[in-house]
């Protein structure tokens, strides 16, 4: 056995931004911008540097694998920043993604059947009648805001394979959940980006909306969980009748329990993987060449279930140049050890996951957007475990196969059936990071190809 390892370092020896009194980096820190200014500080500081909060030891690490050795320890050694629990148990979902300890190791062991393999393949048709009605919309219109499209996509893929409600979002307007979640996810980032939990003492209109959203959205989703408690079929058609068929050694969930994981799909599946694949387009968006080979190999292996190496490239090279989770907000549970720095129980550990993917270290000229470095072993520097857009360790995210299954349904439906371009003078776009970093101003044109088949 070999000896323990031993702190050689302190939080306050480490490098980092200069803070004022009392309140330390606070005014530095943009909510929206946070994820650009830790990649700048990571430029300036290195790989790991502190931060100053009121009451708070903040340590910020951009070391691959440190990073990796942070999301390895889990749940153990770190755990998600505290707050984000207590927050998400106030809305009622607390869930797979925010609970923790045994409480997590229970949800996974009932949860993990309703995301396996099989599971996808009971829902591929589903996806496929979803991404023709994406297709019908895209090709009405000669304009389209293509995020707020796949905002709607996403949030009818999750609610009719969470519990089989068809909100059709794409074709219509103005359904209840639909408006339930317009109030829900803003405040929700909202939340997790104020410093003092002013709700619990005052309820502003803002939080007294959303008290009546996530109680109307509670009626409905009970609704429906009735209904599937009394008619669980021998073969799940959704997530929940997954989750009603899922029971370990007698264990089941309770209604609360179900609640909380059909809101935290929703919330989590809807604004992640919509942004993702807002970016891929992006990406993708103007390069003839690399649209023209996914058209080929999706014509070739036309099921998103299969392989499909040269579309799961650049799937992976977009989730490199911009993962939509880019900074992952940990917690030491204990006092522990980072390499050689002690860190103290209640340390906050802001991993960031973007900064090692983007260096010379990890990947060859890492600014380009290049697909083929994930399939051409060619003597350049490529360290794919780098770049961990879905997390890694034990708490790796379980939905990346239905977020897979959903991006790569779009992104072959958007070349086999268009031709992706930039409009002339649009600027390119920003970003703004909630939790999860959502492109703004985004512009892209999508031409109907006169060859494409249906």
């Amino acid at each position: 056995m070999s000896a323990p390892v031993k702190a050689s370092t302190t939080i306050a020896a480490l490098p980092g931004p200069s803070g004022l009194p009392l309140i330390g980096n606070l005014l530095q820190l943009t909510p929206t911008k946070l994820h650009r200014q830790l990649d700048a500080w990571c430029d300036q500081y290195g790989a790991l540097y502190r931060l100053s909060m009121p009451g708070r030891q903040i340590v910020v690490v951009g070391d691959p694998d440190l990073s990796r050795d942070v999301l390895r320890r889990r749940p153990s050694a770190f755990r998600r920043q505290s707050t984000i629990e207590s927050i998400m148990r106030e809305m009622g979902s607390n869930g797979l993604f925010s609970s923790e300890g045994e409480a997590w190791r229970r949800r996974r062991r009932l949860a993990m059947p309703a995301f396996n393999a099989t599971q996808l393949t009971h829902f591929a048709p589903t996806l496929e009648q979803i991404t023709e009605r994406l297709r019908r919309r895209w090709s009405a219109a000669s304009s389209h805001d293509v995020r707020d499209d796949l905002a709607r996509f996403t949030v009818d893929v999750t609610a009719k394979l969470t519990f089989d409600y068809d909100i059709n979002t794409l074709e219509q307007s103005g359904d209840v959940i639909q408006r339930h979640l317009e109030h829900i996810f803003p405040m929700l980032n909202r939340r997790l980006n104020i410093p003092f939990p002013y709700w619990r003492y005052v309820r502003l209109p803002a939080d007294r909306e959303l008290d009546r959203a996530l109680a109307a959205l509670r009626s409905e989703v009970d609704t429906v969980i009735a209904r599937a408690r009394a008619d669980v079929p021998a073969e799940p058609t959704n997530f929940i009748e997954a989750f009603l068929l899922a029971g370990a050694d007698g264990e089941k969930f309770s209604d609360e329990e179900l609640f909380a994981e059909a809101l935290t799909i929703l919330l989590a599946g809807q604004d992640t993987t919509s942004n993702a694949t807002a970016w891929l387009l992006h990406h993708v968006a103007s390069q003839p060449v690399v649209q023209q080979r996914i058209r080929e190999e999706v014509a070739h292996s036309p099921n998103p279930l299969s392989s499909q190496p040269y579309l799961e490239a650049v799937i992976a090279e977009s989730m490199r140049l911009q993962p939509t989770t880019p900074l992952l907000l940990m917690e030491a549970v204990e006092d522990t050890v980072l390499g050689a720095l002690a860190l103290p129980a209640g340390t906050w550990v802001v991993v960031n996951v973007s900064h090692a993917s983007k260096q010379p270290s990890a990947f060859a000229e890492p600014a380009a957007f290049d697909p083929r470095r994930w399939l051409e072993p060619d003597g350049r520097t490529h360290r794919a475990e780098v770049s961990i857009p879905f997390g890694s360790g034990p708490r790796f995210c379980p939905g990346r196969g239905l977020a897979m299954l959903e991006i790569k349904s779009v992104v072959a439906m958007a070349c086999r059936d268009f031709d992706i371009v930039v409009p002339e003078s649009a600027p390119p776009p920003d970003d703004r990071f909630h939790f999860a970093v959502i492109p703004v101003g985004l512009q892209l044109a999508l031409i109907p190809r006169l060859a494409a088949s249906h």
